[in-house]
């Protein structure tokens, strides 16, 4: 059914129905939970989610805390300090379960589909402008940045330069996270890079740089970054797992809504477009041309998607094997959401 806004009473007694004496009253003090961000456009679902008040319609105190990458998480999430992170999987990840640490991929939260330019092959503008730089083929030899090793745009980068039939060591890969890429840009100190959104609008309206290909060209439906949970989440306190989920879809559905079919900020939905300009340090007119990300409104994952990395990590060695994509999905909080709150339709 279409998600209608239901008012706060109403909301909370279905969702108490719905997880029964798990669910705490408002007298009590509200959970904190505490969630890792790396401060991209795919953050989307957990700041509308705040903007709109579901998180306190489920008794959540959220803190949010960013991260260059998701990678840099594993630690603060096994320990406990942080809760939730929003980002890609990794070589890292895959390595602290098979040491025996509880980290389980519970949503989707960013993939690439057919028209909407989110993560492109981005290209320095003067080299196009020359003609230096005219197909794939020429990206050998140049300096090109990908945000981590080892995490799912290191396995999309790999199928980009495969399609253009180049390897790793055609290019001069280097790491940094999307604002310092911004800066190389603007210095001429890198050539090309997987770039992500609000990232590049930035650098194209800059005239820095070009969206020279959509990657769903060359790897269609690629899921970029998913919602982890910890310990805390599935171990000591799934009721609040639950009630995060159940907030977080309501953002993820909401941000759906506000989408017109180019991925792109659809008129009106100003608070989502005011809190966007808090978080990214954009005007409201940029963000109104920034192409959004995809992101699943019932939380499935692609796991097509998550194996083909597993086979890239694999077979570049950056992890043993041993531990299989399937061992690191949870669908069961994004399912519990689905039942709560119906299928998803989007608004017409």
């Amino acid at each position: 059914m279409i998600l209608r806004r239901l008012n706060t009473a109403c909301y909370m007694l279905g969702l108490s129905a719905l997880i029964g004496s798990a669910m705490p009253t408002q007298a009590q003090t509200a959970d904190k939970v505490v969630v890792a961000m790396t401060g991209g456009l795919a953050d989307a679902p957990v700041i509308v989610a705040q903007e709109r008040g579901y998180f306190r319609a489920v008794n959540i105190n959220l803190e949010k805390v960013v991260f260059a990458s998701a990678a840099q998480t594993i630690v603060p999430l096994a320990a406990k300090q942080i809760d939730v992170v929003g980002g890609a999987t990794s070589a890292g990840l895959y390595s602290a379960v098979e040491r025996g640490v509880l980290i389980k991929a519970v949503a989707d939260r960013s993939h690439t589909s057919d028209g909407i330019p989110y993560i492109t092959m981005f290209v320095r503008k003067d080299l196009v402008d020359s003609g230096r730089f005219k197909s794939l083929r020429d990206l050998k030899g140049m300096k090109f940045a990908i945000v981590a090793k080892g995490i799912t745009v290191h396995a999309l980068l790999d199928a980009g330069l495969q399609s253009a039939g180049l390897k790793f060591g055609d290019v001069d890969i280097v790491y940094m996270n999307y604002t310092n890429q911004v800066l190389a840009f603007k210095n001429r100190a890198l050539e090309a890079s997987l770039m992500g959104e609000p990232h590049a609008t930035d650098l194209v309206n800059s005239g820095y740089g070009v969206r020279f290909m959509n990657t769903n060209d060359f790897f269609p439906n690629y899921v970029v970054t998913v919602f982890h949970y910890g310990e805390t989440m599935l171990r000591d306190k799934p009721d609040v797992g639950k009630r995060f989920m159940i907030a977080l879809m309501r953002g993820a559905r909401d941000y759906n809504d506000a989408l017109d079919d180019k991925g792109l900020l659809s008129k009106g939905n100003d608070d989502i477009v005011a809190a966007f300009e808090r978080e990214f340090k954009m005007p409201a007119a940029m963000i109104r041309t920034v192409y959004s990300h995809s992101v699943d409104p019932n939380g499935s994952i692609n796991m097509k998607s998550l194996a083909a990395d597993w086979d890239f990590m694999t077979r570049e060695k950056l992890i043993s094997g041993n531990i299989k994509p399937d061992a690191l999905v949870d669908p069961s909080f994004a399912r519990h959401a689905v039942e709560a709150l119906g299928p998803y339709t989007r608004k017409k």
